[in-house]
């Protein structure tokens, strides 16, 4: 085993700060505008694959769906109504008399 004469935790630091300079010269390479637009062919196919995959919901669907939100929304609505008419008579009460 070779020894360079440092702590563990300087060689440590050492590699890391070597890694860290390699990951940005390919990350440099990666990340120019014109990789981007060579790239950019192969990202119009591939969501035009994904968009012809997605499931789309039926007229059905959809409509349940909403009747459960509006439906959720209205109970939510009358919970938050009683809660303010019950504690703004407990403010009443308490600051009042």
């Amino acid at each position: 085993m070779q020894t360079t004469g440092k702590s563990g935790k300087e060689e440590c630091l050492l590699s890391q700060q070597d890694d860290e300079k390699s990951r940005e010269t390919s990350n440099r390479n990666k990340s120019g505008a014109i990789w981007q637009i060579q790239r950019l062919p192969k990202f119009l196919k591939e969501v035009r694959q994904e968009t012809k995959s997605v499931d789309r919901p039926g007229w059905r669907e959809v409509r349940s769906t909403t009747v459960i939100v509006v439906g959720f929304v209205l109970l939510l609505v009358l919970y938050l109504h009683t809660l303010d008419w019950i504690l703004s008579a407990l403010d009443r009460w308490l600051f009042i008399n």
